[in-house]
């Protein structure tokens, strides 16, 4: 019996004509976002959904009641804007991301905070499809906790979200870094926002629900650069199928999108899903 996965990709273009797309890269294949965070390094803070990390962080701690000296895991931290956020309150974290380069940013401006209170960070390059993996080799994924987290999110599309292949090991990784009763919070593309709202040059492909751009991406000295960018995008019955697979028990999903993570219920408006699980 064909799963959906078997299926051939049906790209449409923002009047549902036939689109060419790239390669949609499989697991096994080097992480997309590799180059872009070569590109962008410590520049990262420029991007526009960067701006609102306060805000996200207060709703986060308000929903999950994240309290001093507790942990975070940051899978795809980027340059670990939220955990030092976090840190300034207090909150220990450990953040992943796959690009060097983004981690030596998020080293250096950890290196930055100072004072009474403030709470330990530490950073790990690492391939968030493969924390998942406890019974595979050790890897620069080592130091990342397992069964012992209080929280472990991916936001913005850090992690989850760059491939509807990988997705369920970067889900089954975030889980596994949390303790029985802890926090695992991912967003993910809304993909009846995305489908209604494709613009010139983006295409989404109906079968597997993945969506594709060239981006534009500002680097060093006002530099420019194009990358091709594979985001998946989910409904609400994926989110909840996905995370019971990975073991966890759904506490809400909300519609959100960057600087807006309190909401209430899901409108066919709302740019991303907020998913907020348990680990039982």
């Amino acid at each position: 019996m064909a799963t959906p996965a078997d299926l051939p990709p049906s790209w449409r273009d923002h009047l549902d004509r036939s689109a060419e797309v790239p390669h949609v890269p499989g697991p096994d294949e080097p992480a997309y976002y590799v180059p872009i965070g070569a590109f962008q390094g410590d520049l990262y803070r420029r991007n526009a959904f960067a701006a609102h990390t306060v805000v996200e962080v207060d709703a986060l701690v308000a929903r999950l009641a994240v309290r001093t000296s507790q942990t975070v895991v940051d899978i795809g931290c980027g340059d670990g804007r939220h955990l030092r956020e976090l840190a300034s309150r207090g909150v220990d974290g450990v953040g992943v991301d796959v690009s060097t380069e983004l981690i030596a940013a998020a080293r250096a401006a950890a290196a930055e905070l100072d004072g009474d209170g403030v709470g330990d960070l530490r950073f790990v390059v690492g391939d968030a499809r493969d924390l998942g993996r406890v019974d595979g080799p050790p890897g620069p994924s080592d130091g990342v906790p397992r069964g012992t987290a209080d929280v472990a999110w991916s936001l913005c599309q850090g992690g989850f979200g760059t491939s509807p292949v990988s997705d369920p090991a970067i889900l089954a990784g975030l889980a596994a870094c949390v303790r029985a009763g802890g926090w695992v919070v991912l967003t993910a593309f809304h993909a009846v926002f995305a489908a209604r709202h494709l613009v010139d040059g983006d295409a989404f492909d109906p079968v597997h629900l993945t969506h594709h751009q060239r981006a534009e991406v500002r680097g060093p000295d006002d530099s420019r650069a194009t990358f091709d960018l594979w985001t998946a995008a989910y409904t609400v019955r994926d989110l909840v199928r996905l995370a019971g697979d990975a073991g966890l028990q759904v506490v809400d999903i909300v519609g959100c999108e960057p600087g807006r993570y309190d909401g209430t219920g899901v409108a066919l408006d709302d740019p991303e899903l907020l998913l907020i699980a348990r680990r039982p």
